[in-house]
């Protein structure tokens, strides 16, 4: 299957007033009045004594079919904005055969209520002939959004494949990042210390560590997750971590209750927060301090910056989760570097 690298240039767009579009729209729709004309008067042939329409009469025709054609495309562009295709095509298309309806029939009358009174032509002919002209304008002005339907429909399946694969991609890097020779030393030298030492906090710990690995495990074939789940499972992630570092390891919350309803992709606060505590000395004299708020449909991590001497990040993760992030919403992920803090403002879905 041929795929286009800008989808956005390769969708067609909604019908617009340049000088172009504007001429070639009321040539075509001139056209359709004309031969709509055309078959009127062959129709009416046989009536005796029939006369040729004026150009008064082809006027009218012509203008009220652009009428129609200009009305479809004003109401597809309001359309486009509060329903667009396909997120809400049950809803577009309903509403978009109801106005077309309303519209054929108020076009018809104005242009019924303003076509002289020629008896040469019969009225079930020229109603006829006008009836069939507006519906077929309308199928015209339809067509474009037809189009436009299919493209994005077309580009939404190879989306969804490439979302697909970028996402087994990355929940492949996150697994063996957490599933390393490093970080499971470390939490089962921890573990072992406390088995010997603390009994109490080693059940504690044993859960924390149960609870994080059956977290990735569970969440690795969605893309989205309820966002209090992410936070149950970033409790456990920090657990492990606070067992470790002790006092050099501050976490604070400050989570909008409307914000739980909310979703967020998998493992997406495991690694801000890993980053932040990978990168920063994070000890008793030095704590490293992480806050994790919400405001206004986003996710906020916060941490001080006091960078370890040997630290150096490639930005490989914040550069994948913004990756996934662009597969998933259009709302964009913001990172702020400053002097002595580092801010990443997450969208909440």
């Amino acid at each position: 299957m041929m795929r286009c690298k800008n989808a956005e240039k390769c969708i067609s767009r909604l019908p617009n007033y340049t000088l172009s579009s504007i001429v070639i729209r009321f040539t075509i729709v001139s056209i359709v009045g004309l031969l709509v004309m055309q078959f009127i008067m062959y129709s009416s042939s046989d009536v005796k004594g029939m006369h040729q329409p004026t150009f008064i009469d082809y006027l009218l025709v012509i203008l009220s079919f652009n009428l129609l054609s200009e009305l479809h495309i004003i109401s597809d562009n309001i359309l486009e904005y509060f329903f667009p295709i396909p997120e809400k095509i049950k809803q577009r298309f309903i509403i978009q055969t109801i106005i077309s309806l309303i519209l054929i029939v108020i076009v018809f009358n104005i242009t019924m209520a303003l076509s002289p009174d020629d008896e040469d032509v019969p009225k079930s002919v020229l109603y006829m002939g006008i009836a069939l002209g507006l519906v077929f304008v309308t199928i015209m002005s339809s067509a474009n959004m037809l189009m436009r339907l299919m493209e994005k429909w077309v580009f939404a399946q190879q989306r969804i494949d490439e979302m697909k694969q970028e996402k087994l991609r990355m929940d492949y890097s996150v697994l063996q990042d957490q599933l390393n020779p490093h970080f499971l030393f470390n939490n089962l030298s921890v573990l072992k210390s406390l088995i010997t030492y603390d009994k109490e906090s080693a059940l504690h710990f044993t859960e924390n560590f149960t609870d994080v690995y059956r977290y990735v495990l569970q969440s690795k074939d969605k893309i989205l997750i309820d966002f209090k789940r992410e936070q149950e499972f970033i409790n456990s992630y920090i657990g492990l971590h606070k067992e470790r570092l002790g006092d050099g390891l501050e976490v604070k919350f400050s989570i909008e209750k409307d914000s739980l309803d909310k979703e967020i992709a998998p493992l997406t606060l495991q690694l801000l927060v890993e980053n932040a505590i990978k990168h920063n000395i994070a000890s008793k004299e030095s704590p490293l301090t992480i806050e994790i708020s919400t405001f206004n449909e986003y996710l906020i991590v916060k941490n001080k910056l006091q960078l370890r001497e040997a630290s150096y990040s490639t930005n490989t993760g914040l550069n994948n989760l913004i990756k996934r992030y662009g597969m998933i919403t259009e709302m964009e992920i913001h990172i702020d570097k400053r002097d002595d803090e580092f801010v990443v403002k997450i969208p909440l879905l």
